[in-house]
């Protein structure tokens, strides 16, 4: 993609946006908090479907709903799939045979995502980065995986819906600064997947330009 590309717009108005983040904050699932958005509760199943993953990486557990919500999601679907969550604190109140909390630093990735762990996983895989949104963080997590993913895979940013929001500046451009670095330097290996992106309109979705499908 051109260096031209505008990053991080949505066609949800603001007013929306705002309604639509407090409601998303208080989401649970199984009394569960998980705090996701129903546009991403509609693709992330489409996306499970499409690729079949047998391992899925979750960075950041917060409260443990999502881990848990995502394997449901598999099983529902037929999959073989298990989940590993990653929090600085580690989730350690919620048990699920599929689902597999891990204590781990998103801005060590080395140290929190072994080469030989990430190598024994089962593929095909993928990685959802849900951690702090911030900048380095991002970054950190999309230069580690980035050379480790296999053609059809995906690594998921969320949270790009801060710069719309208005507070990415809080988070050092946040995770569309990331990307916007990302994709240009990587086109022949990335892509931004707009089949899920703009699926109900441009960028309606809180992973704002974040469906990153490796394609090589």
């Amino acid at each position: 993609m051109s260096s031209m590309v505008e990053y991080g717009s949505t066609a949800l108005p603001p007013e929306m946006l705002e309604r639509l983040q407090t409601a998303s904050i208080l989401h649970g699932y199984k009394h569960l908090r998980m705090a996701k958005n129903p546009f991403d509760l509609a693709l992330y199943p489409l996306l499970l479907w499409q690729v079949r993953p047998r391992s899925l990486i979750e960075i950041g557990s917060f409260k443990g709903g999502s881990a848990v919500w995502f394997s449901d999601q598999g099983a529902a679907l037929g999959l073989d799939m298990q989940v590993h969550s990653f929090d600085i604190a580690q989730v350690t109140d919620v048990k699920h045979p599929n689902v597999t909390f891990h204590a781990g630093n998103a801005r060590d990735p080395k140290t929190a995502f072994p080469l030989d762990w990430i190598a024994s996983l089962p593929r095909p895989l993928i990685v959802i980065d849900d951690a702090d949104h911030f900048y380095e963080t991002t970054k950190a997590i999309l230069d580690h995986f980035a050379p480790l993913m296999r053609n059809g895979e995906y690594i998921v940013v969320e949270d790009g819906i801060v710069t719309p929001l208005g507070v990415a500046d809080e988070y050092d451009g946040g995770p569309i600064r990331a990307i916007a670095e990302f994709v240009p330097a990587n086109t022949a290996r990335f892509e931004i997947d707009r089949r899920y992106c703009d699926r109900f309109g441009h960028n309606v979705t809180w992973n704002i330009d974040g469906y990153l499908k490796c394609i090589a």
